[in-house]
């Protein structure tokens, strides 16, 4: 799948933007403030109908405007034309023309991986934030595990409750015990996939192994310890389960958040999504499109090369960046024969 066009009126500051993309690699340029990111967040909008900042809200509207509207062109096995517009209470889409009633009917397109200093910090987030970011990729690639997660935080929004109003969980504990281990059963058949590809990624891109991730399942060693940890009342909230899980991250055995420069940070997330990108297409088949927001800001010229190097070709990329600086890629440019395309938004 790559998208081959993407037009857009009142998006944040941009009037209309119009462009056709390179099904390798296109490069929007421009200075600060004109919009680049503005059409990463369209083109993601478009096919997944949200915003990857954020503080997403109305302000995705160009100001004193009421109303933006995105279209794109796709071409998966045939061509596809997909056309969303908003008006802040409502989302109208339409595929070839026609109205489509669930939204879900164009999430089959939305095989999406981006990187942007406007989302939320996968290294900064908190505990909840980052179980949430990899149950998202998760639902990606095992189909049961949304609803696996959808039924496992109803029973816990529930429990909670009746804990904070002081009555009796009892019948809802052997439910959430049987939930609670599928979760941890799809989490754990997922991070050791995950693990096992970044370290592969890793290794190709910059060399060696540096970088490290753990996944830590509050896990009690038996259905009898997980039911006896339930009925510890402490701050009215269940006190056991798979939402209590984490995941770490390391660089050379120290913990990355509090150890690694921004460029050591910055080179994880970019090994991170890859990982990412190359799960969803080994899985579902297809190539996913990647959004690299500031792609050169915080990176040497060495590991920008290596990572372009690696999705290159392999993947539809859309970067944005204030200027190519960097002698290797402006040497990749000026060959005549790059399917490189540059688009400056100031033109």
């Amino acid at each position: 799948m790559h998208l081959k066009e993407i037009s857009l009126v009142n998006v944040r500051k941009l009037d209309f933007f119009k462009a056709h993309f390179s099904t390798t690699t296109t490069i929007i340029t421009g200075s600060n403030g004109q919009g680049k990111t503005s059409v990463l967040e369209s083109i993601f909008f478009l096919l997944t109908s949200k915003s990857f900042r954020k503080k997403y809200n109305k302000s995705i509207i160009k100001k004193n405007q009421k109303r933006l509207q995105i279209k794109g062109v796709l071409n998966t096995d045939e061509e596809v034309v997909i056309k969303i517009s908003y008006d802040s209470a409502k989302k109208e889409i339409e595929k070839d023309g026609e109205k489509v009633k669930k939204t879900s009917e164009i999430l089959k397109y939305s095989n999406i991986v981006s990187v942007s200093p406007e989302e939320p910090d996968v290294i900064e987030i908190y505990r909840k934030e980052k179980l949430q970011y990899f149950d998202k990729i998760i639902f990606k690639i095992i189909s049961n595990h949304v609803e696996t997660i959808k039924t496992y935080n109803k029973l816990l929004l529930i429990r909670n409750s009746l804990l904070e109003n002081k009555q009796e969980t009892f019948q809802w504990d052997k439910k959430i015990i049987k939930v609670g281990y599928l979760v941890w059963e799809e989490r754990e058949k997922f991070f050791k996939y995950f693990i096992e590809k970044f370290k592969s990624i890793e290794k190709k891109i910059i060399g060696k192994n540096t970088y490290s991730l753990k996944y830590l399942k509050n896990i009690p060693k038996n259905e009898t310890e997980y039911f006896n940890k339930l009925q510890l009342k402490s701050q009215n909230k269940t006190q056991a389960g798979p939402h209590l899980d984490n995941i770490y991250f390391y660089l050379n055995e120290k913990n990355l958040q509090e150890s690694g420069s921004q460029g050591e940070k910055k080179l994880f997330k970019y090994i991170l999504k890859l990982t990412e990108a190359e799960i969803i297409k080994e899985k579902k088949k297809t190539s996913p499109i990647l959004l690299l927001d500031d792609y050169f800001a915080k990176l040497d010229d060495e590991n920008i090369m290596k990572i372009f190097t690696f999705f290159h070709r392999k993947f539809q990329t859309i970067i944005t960046t204030t200027k190519t600086n960097n002698t290797m890629m402006e040497k990749r440019l000026k060959n005549p024969n790059t399917t490189i395309k540059i688009i400056k938004l100031n033109d």
